[in-house]
């Protein structure tokens, strides 16, 4: 395990961590930021499980992300690769690993009131639970970003890739939006972050 992924935690946090972690053969490694996903799972032929996690300034987000990811190895030590990645072993599981850093001393009262309230049915992504993604995002590091639910409706903003789009109606739980030059739909899901064009 690579020394620096305790730095990332909460200074509460990493006792526990390091009590989960040992004696278990997973290979932990913290990378630079990745657009598509904070953190994921591995399973190799004849290689330890790898988790690897997005580098985060918001030391909660982070330890959120380790907890659903160690969730996943502790399915996959259990039942290797017959369950569903986000089935009702992965939800238990989750549960399961999460509930003893439910401390006032690791989490703020806000946020581990919204983490309680998520871990009654923890989904697949924190970004489908509002209640959450807002509290969460009051750790993050300031800057100019916007979430799309936060845009006016036929604003422009652009992504990180310099593409600019118009935010159109929401369907069921994502926003429709156009790209001014292609002029391709595509759904963005609530809590993406983007540049508002002014």
């Amino acid at each position: 395990m690579r020394v620096d992924f305790y730095s990332f935690l909460p200074q509460e946090a990493k006792q526990q961590c390091a009590a989960l972690v040992q004696g278990h053969n997973v290979i932990i490694n913290v990378v630079r930021e990745r657009k598509t996903k904070h953190g994921d799972f591995r399973v190799q032929s004849n290689k330890p499980v790898t988790i690897t996690l997005n580098a985060m300034e918001n030391r909660y987000r982070f330890l959120l992300t380790f907890l659903h990811e160690w969730a996943h190895y502790m399915v996959f030590s259990q039942f290797r690769l017959r369950k569903k990645p986000h089935g009702n072993e992965w939800k238990t599981a989750f549960q399961k690993v999460t509930a003893p850093f439910f401390s006032n001393d690791i989490f703020p009262n806000e946020l581990l009131a919204a983490l309680k309230n998520h871990m009654q049915k923890p989904r697949a992504t924190f970004s489908s639970d509002a209640q959450l993604m807002h509290v969460l995002r009051q750790f993050d590091p300031p800057n100019n970003k916007k979430c799309i639910f936060e845009l006016e409706q036929e604003m422009l903003f652009s992504i990180d890739d310099g593409r600019l789009f118009r935010k159109g109606a929401k369907r069921r739980t994502r926003f429709l939006c156009t790209c001014i030059k292609t002029k391709k739909q595509y759904l963005f899901p609530p809590f993406v972050e983007v540049n508002p064009v002014l």
